[in-house]
């Protein structure tokens, strides 16, 4: 079926559309929106999912959006990352000045190591099974110093600093805090501070990878009472992630109708 064809259907949804669609691999089209539901922005390249890639990008946002809802911060740093330490989760803020959007919210089961990168060079690393090498971590949340001396920060100007954090996804293991981005003179305060957050990111992201995991079964202490799922879900109704429909159906269930 060509693009010019005026009507199409949607592989997701079987819904009939018209030109307003968007294609993905196989020659298939998925709507408008079944294209939101999955938090794709004009970016992703959709056209080289299958089907199978759409519905678990529907059913990840879902559950994500979930989270979401559930999502506490009891810890940030900036505008670059939020932990919740009583879900044992954290997010990467993906809007303006640290705002939310819809950012995907990860575990702390989910890092499986991290680094800084400064001009894309490694200078400090980390995560599950090691210590942080190129510095040393002192007391709690402290500053990961030492060790990051010599050729590696001989230039007087830094263009970008970033950490990247490998997660247990294989469909998006990577993750990027982008700490800076334009050229800054490293003897500024405002590269000092960034820099200073960073070491602050490192220590707490080395400290979750360094406690005991507690099983997942384990941690939902406090049933959800069905009014809460309810809640939860006309939450996701209300920022258009379901259907009316879908929300029927789903109070239907939990109320036993």
């Amino acid at each position: 079926m060509g693009f010019f064809d005026l009507k199409a259907t949607c592989a997701n949804c079987n819904k009939e559309i018209g030109l307003n669609r968007f294609q993905i691999a196989n020659k298939e089209w998925i709507c408008p929106e079944c294209f939101k539901k999955c938090g794709f922005n004009m970016t992703t390249p959709i056209n080289k999912m299958s089907v199978s890639d759409i519905k678990y990008a529907i059913s990840a946002q879902q559950k994500n959006a979930e989270k979401l809802i559930a999502f506490k911060p009891t810890k940030k740093f900036g505008a670059f990352i939020e932990f919740d330490e009583n879900q044992k989760t954290w997010l990467i803020p993906d809007g303006f000045l640290g705002t939310k959007k819809n950012p995907k919210i990860y575990n702390y089961s989910d890092i499986v190591d991290f680094e800084l990168l400064e001009d894309g060079e490694s200078i400090t690393k980390g995560g599950l099974g090691r210590a942080i090498t190129g510095g040393l971590l002192f007391g709690g949340i402290g500053a990961v110093v030492g060790g990051i001396t010599g050729g590696k920060r001989s230039k007087s100007i830094c263009n970008s600093l970033k950490i990247k954090i490998t997660v247990n996804d294989m469909r998006s293991p990577v993750v990027y805090i982008n700490l800076l981005a334009t050229a800054t003179k490293k003897d500024s305060f405002t590269y000092k501070s960034i820099y200073k957050s960073a070491q602050e990111i490192l220590s707490t992201l080395q400290l979750i990878c360094n406690s005991p995991k507690v099983p997942e079964e384990n941690s939902n202490v406090h049933p959800k009472s069905n009014a809460d799922e309810i809640l939860k879900f006309k939450n996701l109704l209300d920022q258009g992630i379901i259907t009316q429909e879908e929300f029927d159906l789903k109070k239907k269930q939990l109320l036993g109708l």
